[in-house]
C-alpha cells in the first residue's frame, strides 16, 4: 500500500473516530473525559488544522473560508454551546477530506517505470562484448542488442536487420524495420534480429529520459485551481461578522449573536463544490471513467478543444486484414500465411489467423523462416514463396509493386507483398482497426461545442489521414515526436484554448501532462501514461467519452445550485430567524446541518448513470451507490480494506481492545459544579454518601451510573392563585379586584379559597421557596417534589 493511500485511510479513519465520539456525546453515552465535556475536545481536535490554516492565512494577509467557521466555533465555545462547535468542526473536517481527494503526483510512477528499463548493456570494447551498466555508456561506443531485448541508448544501427517496436516513443503501431543507418531510441524493444548500434545519446540525454523530464516539467508548470469557497471568502466573512454585530447591537443578546454566527457558518458553502464533484467522480467511475481530482472536472467543463492520439486511442492497436489484392484472394492469402507461419511478427500472426478464419488450409513448411528487416519465406510445392516489403521482393528482381503500394497508401494500410519465385502474386493489406464508438463519440463531442478537434500522431501520414477520414476529423498532424506533440498543445493553450488531450503510450505522457485535462485510454500497459493523465478511461469502446464532459458540466451547475440555494438563500433566511430569536444556538446548529444535508442530497443526483438495457434490482441500485463512493473516494476499496483488517485481525485485536478499555475507564472521570451534587447508583442501588462538588471518579457504565442534582438552586412553587404566564409588573395596589380583572392571576377554586383558623374565608396567593438538602431522597423518595412542597405548605397555612 503506497503512502498516499495510507494517508487517506488515516484521514478518513480519524474523521470517523471524531464522528463516533460526537454521536456518543450527543446521545449522552460518553460525554465527559477527566470531567471535561468531550464536545470541547472534539471541537479542538477536529478543528486544529482549520485553526492553524486560518491563522497562517491571516499572517499572510489572506482571508479564507475557514476563518468564518473558526470565529463561530470560538463564539459557541465561549457561551457554552460545545456540541454546536463540535458539529461545525466535524462538518469542516469532512469537507476538507473531500476537497483533499486527488491523485498523487507522478514521481513514484516515473521511478517505477524507470526501474523496469535495462540496467545493463552489452558494449563492444577491444573486439569483445562486455556487459556494463547503462550509465557507463559513452557516445560513439557500439552496443549489441539481441532479439526481444530493450534498447538501452539512442543510436544508429551499424549492423543487422530487425523490426523494432517504437510505439512507446512514436505511437506507431507497426514495428519499424531497421537496417544499417537507421535511428533507434532507448526504451524501444528489438524484434527478432540482432542489432549492433552506435551510441549517440545515453543516460539522461536519451529520448526516454527527455520524455520523463517533460512530464515532470509539464506537471510543475500547471497552475493550481483555487478553492471555490476561498474565492468568495473575502465577501462572505465581512457579511457574516456584520450580521452578528447588527444582531448584538439591536438585541444585546449574546445567545442570538452566537446563533447567527453558527447558522451562518459556511459549512454548506464549503461542501457545495466537493460533494458535487465527488458525486460526479463516483458517477463517472460507474461508467469506467476515473477522474483523479475535483478540479479536473472544473477544467473539463470549460474545455473547448479536444486532441486525439491515433494508435491505441482512436484505434485498438490490433491489426486486421482490410483487403487482399491479386487474381485469387484466397490463394494470395494462403501463400502469405504459409510463408509467415514460421514468424512471430505481429502482422504475420494476423495473416495466419485471417487465413484460418476464412477456412483456408494453412501449410507450415519446415523451412519457413524470417528474413530480419525484410519479411519471411518458405518452399512450397517446389516453389519459393516470399512475403514481405518491397525491398525484399526487389532483391529478387520484382519491382512492379507500385500500384499495390499506392492502394495501400490510399487506405492508410501496411502492404505485405506476396511472390512465388520471381512472380508477384498480390498483396495483403493490413490496418489498425478503429476503436468501437470512436466516430460516434467524436460526433457527439462536436455537438457539445467541442468543435475544435485535432489528431496528433507519430504514425505515418497516410495511415493518419485514413483514420481521420473514417473518423470525420479534418485537422490531422502526423509523424510527430513527443516534443512536437507537447509543443502543439502549448501553442493551442497560448491561443486561449482549454485543451483536453486523449491518448495512450509513453509518447503521449508529456502532452497529457501539459494539457488542461489529460485523458489516458487504458490498455497500453504504460503506467507512466495513466499517472501523467488527469483522467483514466477504462472502457474498450469510446462511446462513453462524451459523458466525461457532460457530467463535468452538470457537476459545476450542481455546485452553483448548492451555493446559491442552500449556502445562500437558505442561510440568509436562517440568519434572520436566529437574529429574531426564533432559532437558538442548538437550533442554529441543526439548521446549518439541514442546509448541508440538502447540499449532499442535491449532489447525489450526479451518481445516477444511464439506465442499462436490463433493469437492475433495487438491491443492485443500493449497492451501486456505495461502489463508486467507497471504491473511488480516496481510491479506497472497501473489499480490500476488509480483507486487510481480516488478515491482521489477531494483530489488531489487542490494540483495539486496549483502546476500547482505555476509553471506558477514562470515561469514569467527571466533575460536579459548585451548585451540583451527584448520586451514584451501582447496579441500580444508591451509594452513600452522595458526591459533593469537585472532581470524582465512578466505575464505567453499566456498573455505576451518575445522576446530577442542582442542590443549591432555589426552587419555588405557588399555592392558591397561580401567576399567569406572561404577567407584567406589579398590579395596582389600591383595589383588590384590579389584579383579577387585569388577568394577573389564575383562580384555582380548590386551592385559592381557604378557611382560616378563626373560621373566616380567605383568598390566598403564596410562594414557597425551597432547596434540596438530601440529593438521594430528592431522587428516590419523591415522585413530584413540587406537589409534595405545595401540599405541605397548604397544610401549614390552614
Amino acid at each position: 500500500m503506497d503512502s498516499d493511500r495510507q494517508e487517506r485511510i488515516r484521514y478518513f479513519g480519524f474523521a470517523g473516530f471524531v464522528g463516533l465520539l460526537l454521536l456518543l456525546n450527543v446521545t449522552g453515552i460518553f460525554k465527559y473525559v477527566f470531567g471535561i465535556d468531550t464536545a470541547i475536545i472534539l471541537a479542538l481536535l477536529a478543528g486544529y488544522k482549520i485553526f492553524y490554516n486560518s491563522i497562517s492565512a491571516l499572517l499572510e494577509k489572506q482571508i479564507s473560508a475557514d476563518l468564518a467557521i473558526c470565529i463561530a466555533a470560538i463564539a459557541a465555545l465561549t457561551v457554552g454551546e460545545y456540541v454546536a462547535a463540535a458539529e461545525a468542526m466535524f462538518i469542516m473536517l469532512l469537507g476538507e477530506g473531500l476537497e483533499a481527494y486527488a491523485a498523487g503526483r507522478t514521481e513514484a510512477a516515473i521511478h517505477r517505470f524507470v526501474e523496469q528499463l535495462p540496467r545493463r548493456a552489452r558494449v563492444v570494447r577491444d573486439g569483445q562484448e562486455v556487459e556494463v551498466g547503462v550509465e557507463e555508456l559513452l557516445p560513439g561506443e557500439t552496443v549489441v542488442v539481441r532479439a526481444g531485448e530493450r534498447i538501452a541508448a539512442d543510436g544508429l544501427v551499424v549492423e543487422g536487420f530487425s523490426g523494432v517496436d517504437e510505439s512507446s516513443i512514436t505511437g506507431e503501431s507497426v514495428p519499424r524495420d531497421k537496417q544499417p543507418g537507421n535511428e533507434v531510441f532507448s526504451g524501444t524493444i528489438n524484434g527478432n534480429g540482432r542489432l549492433a548500434i552506435r551510441v549517440t545519446a545515453a543516460g539522461s540525454e536519451t529520448t526516454l529520459a527527455r520524455v520523463v523530464r517533460l512530464v515532470e516539467e509539464a506537471k510543475e508548470k500547471r497552475a493550481p485551481v483555487e478553492r471555490l469557497a476561498d474565492r468568495y471568502a473575502k465577501y462572505f466573512l465581512p457579511a457574516l461578522l456584520l450580521a452578528a454585530c447588527l444582531t448584538f447591537y439591536f438585541t444585546r443578546d449574546w445567545l442570538r449573536t452566537v446563533a447567527v454566527l453558527i447558522v451562518a457558518c459556511p459549512c454548506a458553502l464549503i461542501l457545495a463544490t466537493p460533494t458535487a464533484m465527488v458525486a460526479a467522480i463516483g458517477g463517472l467511475a460507474r461508467r469506467g471513467i476515473l477522474v483523479k481530482g475535483a478540479h479536473f472536472l472544473e477544467l473539463a467543463a470549460k474545455a473547448d478543444t479536444i486532441v486525439f492520439d491515433k494508435t491505441g486511442t482512436l484505434t485498438t492497436g490490433k491489426f486486421q486484414v482490410v483487403r487482399v489484392m491479386g487474381e485469387s484472394e484466397d490463394e494470395v492469402l494462403r501463400l502469405g500465411a504459409a510463408a509467415e507461419s514460421g514468424s512471430e511478427h505481429l502482422l504475420a500472426k494476423v495473416i495466419v489467423e485471417e487465413a484460418r478464419r476464412r477456412g483456408l488450409t494453412v501449410e507450415t513448411p519446415g523451412d519457413a523462416h524470417v528474413v530480419p528487416g525484410r519479411g519471411a519465406q518458405c518452399h512450397l510445392n517446389g516453389n519459393t514463396v516470399r512475403a514481405g516489403n518491397a525491398a525484399f521482393l526487389a532483391e529478387e528482381g520484382i519491382i512492379s509493386t507500385g500500384h499495390l503500394l499506392e492502394e495501400a497508401d490510399k487506405l492508410g494500410a501496411t502492404a505485405v507483398l506476396v511472390a512465388v519465385d520471381r512472380t508477384l502474386a498480390g498483396a495483403i493489406l493490413l490496418r489498425d482497426s478503429l476503436r468501437p464508438g470512436a466516430a460516434e463519440a467524436r460526433e457527439e463531442l462536436e455537438g457539445m461545442e467541442l468543435s475544435h478537434q485535432v489528431l496528433l500522431t507519430g504514425d505515418r501520414r497516410r495511415a493518419a489521414e485514413a483514420i481521420g477520414r473514417e473518423m470525420g476529423l479534418h485537422n490531422v498532424e502526423a509523424e510527430l515526436l513527443p516534443e512536437q506533440k507537447l509543443e502543439r498543445i502549448r501553442q493551442m493553450q497560448s491561443q486561449g484554448r482549454i485543451v483536453a488531450m486523449v491518448g495512450d503510450g509513453i509518447n503521449d505522457a508529456p502532452a497529457l501532462a501539459a494539457a488542461n485535462i489529460g485523458i489516458a485510454v487504458a490498455g497500453s500497459g504504460a503506467e507512466i501514461t495513466a499517472e501523467a493523465a488527469d483522467v483514466v478511461y477504462l472502457n474498450h469502446s469510446l462511446d462513453k467519452l462524451p459523458r466525461l464532459f457532460d457530467v463535468s458540466r452538470r457537476a459545476v451547475t450542481t455546485a452553483w445550485q448548492n451555493i446559491i440555494l442552500f449556502a445562500g438563500l437558505l442561510n440568509v433566511m436562517a440568519v434572520f430567524a436566529a437574529a429574531y430569536g426564533i432559532l437558538g444556538p442548538i437550533g442554529a446548529a441543526f439548521t446549518h446541518q439541514i442546509s448541508s444535508f440538502f447540499v449532499m442530497l442535491n449532489s447525489l443526483r450526479l451518481l445516477r448513470v444511464e439506465r442499462p438495457t436490463g433493469r437492475p434490482s433495487r438491491w443492485a441500485k443500493v449497492l451501486a451507490l456505495w461502489e463508486p463512493v467507497g471504491a473511488r473516494l480516496g481510491r479506497i476499496d472497501p473489499g480490500a480494506g476488509f480483507a486487510w483488517v481480516w488478515d491482521r485481525r489477531r494483530e489488531l485485536a489487542r490494540p483495539a481492545l486496549a483502546g476500547a478499555a482505555a476509553l471506558l475507564v477514562l470515561g469514569g472521570f467527571y466533575t460536579l459544579e459548585p451548585h451540583e451534587q451527584g448520586v451514584i447508583e451501582r447496579f441500580g442501588r444508591k451509594v452513600r454518601p452522595y458526591k459533593e462538588p469537585g472532581w470524582h471518579y465512578k466505575l464505567p457504565w453499566p456498573i455505576e451510573r451518575l445522576t446530577r442534582v442542582e442542590a443549591e438552586r432555589v426552587r419555588s412553587v405557588e399555592i392558591g392563585y397561580r401567576t399567569s404566564e406572561g404577567a407584567g409588573g406589579e398590579p395596582a395596589a389600591y383595589e383588590w379586584n384590579v389584579q383579577h380583572r387585569a388577568g394577573r392571576f389564575q383562580k384555582r377554586p380548590e386551592e385559592s379559597l381557604m378557611l382560616s383558623g378563626d373560621q373566616n374565608m380567605i383568598e390566598l396567593n403564596g410562594v414557597v421557596h425551597y432547596s434540596v438538602v438530601r440529593a438521594d431522597d430528592y431522587i428516590f423518595r419523591l415522585v413530584d417534589a413540587d406537589a409534595a412542597v405545595r401540599a405541605a405548605a397548604e397544610s401549614v397555612v390552614q
